[in-house]
């Protein structure tokens, strides 16, 4: 229940005014900043690097939430929500199908000292279902075939490294859950990572892409 009232409200954000979705970010970001504050003692410099990609990935979200590629299949010219929404679904297919395959078959864990959960399985699984997203997604206006490839290939490795990071910060911390905002789900930035990373590079390719015309 908690996981769909979370998704609802972000994807309701992303369709709705522009004013709606500014106060979700910042909602997210006052959250993140509260949760990173209460770990800083312990986690050090990694809290703080952690604040730079939550900052960095609330702006690019906001950017993306407005830029012009890619968009959904059939989406018209006023469908500005496309490019963020393809970065949330991506990061969301990622993270269920990680989920799911590592904790069915996995056995190979991966970071086993900062998050012994994670297999090779998962991760690789994640990584492949957030690609097919974008790919599926993607629309020739986003420009050369090659820009769309870039972004399929790295979605999932950039959101497993933001995942990680966050991880790291709480090994550091002494803490398993970076809060109790959610329910069952740990805190703001336990929701936030892999989606923070993701979207600072879909963001960086979409404006390489606009520069290059």
């Amino acid at each position: 229940m908690t996981a769909i009232l979370y998704a609802a409200a972000v994807l309701a954000a992303v369709r709705g005014p522009k004013e709606l979705f500014i106060l979700l970010l910042a909602a997210m970001g006052v959250a993140a900043s509260v949760e990173l504050k209460r770990l800083a003692g312990r986690a050090g410099a990694a809290a703080l690097l952690e604040l730079v990609v939550v900052a960095a990935g609330l702006l690019s979200l906001l950017y993306l939430r407005y830029a012009d590629a890619p968009r959904p299949i059939g989406c018209g010219i006023d469908c500005m929500w496309g490019p963020v929404l393809m970065t949330i679904v991506a990061v969301w297919a990622g993270d269920v199908v990680a989920y799911l395959v590592g904790s069915s078959v996995g056995r190979r864990k991966i970071v086993p000292r900062i998050s012994p959960g994670k297999t090779w399985e998962g991760t690789i699984a994640g990584v492949v279902a957030a690609g097919i997203v974008v790919i599926l997604w993607s629309r020739p206006e986003l420009g050369p075939p090659g820009w769309t490839m870039l972004i399929a290939v790295l979605i999932g490795v950039v959101a497993f490294a933001g995942d990680i990071l966050e991880s790291w910060v709480k090994r550091r911390a002494g803490v398993k859950d970076s809060g109790t905002l959610f329910p069952g789900h740990g805190g703001m930035l336990d929701r936030i990572d892999s989606l923070v990373a993701a979207s600072t590079l879909v963001a960086l390719v979409v404006v390489a892409v606009r520069r290059m015309g």
